[in-house]
Protein backbone atom coordinates (compact mmCIF):
# COMPACT_ATOMS: atom_id res chain seq x y z
CA UNK A 1 0.00 0.00 0.00
CA UNK A 2 1.28 3.44 -0.97
CA UNK A 3 0.31 6.52 1.03
CA UNK A 4 0.50 9.96 -0.58
CA UNK A 5 -0.14 13.40 0.87
CA UNK A 6 -2.00 15.97 -1.18
CA UNK A 7 -0.83 19.27 0.36
CA UNK A 8 -3.13 22.17 1.16
CA UNK A 9 -3.02 25.07 -1.24
CA UNK A 10 -4.87 28.01 -2.69
CA UNK A 11 -6.06 28.40 -6.26
CA UNK A 12 -7.74 31.25 -8.11
CA UNK A 13 -10.34 30.60 -10.79
CA UNK A 14 -8.95 32.26 -13.92
CA UNK A 15 -11.13 30.66 -16.62
CA UNK A 16 -14.82 30.81 -17.44
CA UNK A 17 -17.24 27.91 -16.89
CA UNK A 18 -15.22 26.34 -14.06
CA UNK A 19 -17.12 24.25 -11.52
CA UNK A 20 -15.74 23.25 -8.14
CA UNK A 21 -15.41 19.60 -9.13
CA UNK A 22 -13.35 20.61 -12.19
CA UNK A 23 -11.13 22.84 -10.03
CA UNK A 24 -10.62 19.97 -7.56
CA UNK A 25 -9.86 17.55 -10.40
CA UNK A 26 -7.23 19.88 -11.88
CA UNK A 27 -5.63 20.45 -8.47
CA UNK A 28 -5.49 16.73 -7.68
CA UNK A 29 -4.06 15.94 -11.13
CA UNK A 30 -1.18 18.32 -10.39
CA UNK A 31 -0.19 16.19 -7.42
CA UNK A 32 -1.04 12.66 -8.51
CA UNK A 33 -0.80 12.70 -12.28
CA UNK A 34 -3.15 9.70 -12.34
CA UNK A 35 -6.70 10.37 -13.53
CA UNK A 36 -7.93 6.95 -12.40
CA UNK A 37 -6.68 7.53 -8.86
CA UNK A 38 -8.27 10.99 -8.84
CA UNK A 39 -11.58 9.59 -10.06
CA UNK A 40 -11.63 7.01 -7.25
CA UNK A 41 -10.84 9.55 -4.53
CA UNK A 42 -13.80 10.14 -2.25
CA UNK A 43 -14.56 13.10 0.01
CA UNK A 44 -12.29 15.76 -1.49
CA UNK A 45 -15.09 17.86 -2.93
CA UNK A 46 -16.93 17.82 0.40
CA UNK A 47 -13.72 18.70 2.26
CA UNK A 48 -13.21 21.63 -0.11
CA UNK A 49 -16.72 22.92 0.60
CA UNK A 50 -16.02 22.57 4.34
CA UNK A 51 -12.77 24.54 3.99
CA UNK A 52 -14.53 27.34 2.08
CA UNK A 53 -17.67 28.55 3.88
CA UNK A 54 -19.99 30.40 1.52
CA UNK A 55 -18.54 28.84 -1.63
CA UNK A 56 -21.78 26.98 -2.40
CA UNK A 57 -23.65 30.31 -2.51
CA UNK A 58 -21.66 31.34 -5.58
CA UNK A 59 -23.53 28.81 -7.71
CA UNK A 60 -22.54 25.88 -9.89
CA UNK A 61 -20.19 27.83 -12.15
CA UNK A 62 -17.62 29.78 -10.15
CA UNK A 63 -16.97 33.40 -11.07
CA UNK A 64 -13.52 34.34 -12.38
CA UNK A 65 -11.27 35.54 -9.58
CA UNK A 66 -12.77 33.24 -6.94
CA UNK A 67 -10.08 32.14 -4.48
CA UNK A 68 -10.44 28.56 -3.24
CA UNK A 69 -8.56 26.99 -0.32
CA UNK A 70 -7.77 23.41 -1.25
CA UNK A 71 -7.58 21.11 1.79
CA UNK A 72 -4.83 18.67 2.65
CA UNK A 73 -5.72 15.01 2.19
CA UNK A 74 -3.93 11.72 2.61
CA UNK A 75 -4.70 9.10 -0.01
CA UNK A 76 -3.68 5.49 -0.11
CA UNK A 77 -3.52 3.13 -3.02
CA UNK A 78 -4.24 -0.43 -2.13
CA UNK A 79 -4.11 -3.29 -4.57
CA UNK A 80 -6.97 -5.68 -3.95
CA UNK A 81 -6.49 -9.29 -4.89
CA UNK A 82 -9.47 -11.05 -6.38
CA UNK A 83 -9.54 -14.83 -6.13
CA UNK A 84 -11.74 -16.69 -8.53
CA UNK A 85 -11.56 -19.92 -6.54
CA UNK A 86 -11.18 -20.30 -2.80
Amino acid sequence: MTVRLIPAGTITVDLEDVTLDLACYDYLMQWTGDRIQVAKLKGYLEATYAANPGLARLGLVLPRGTVISMPEMTISTEIKTVRLWS
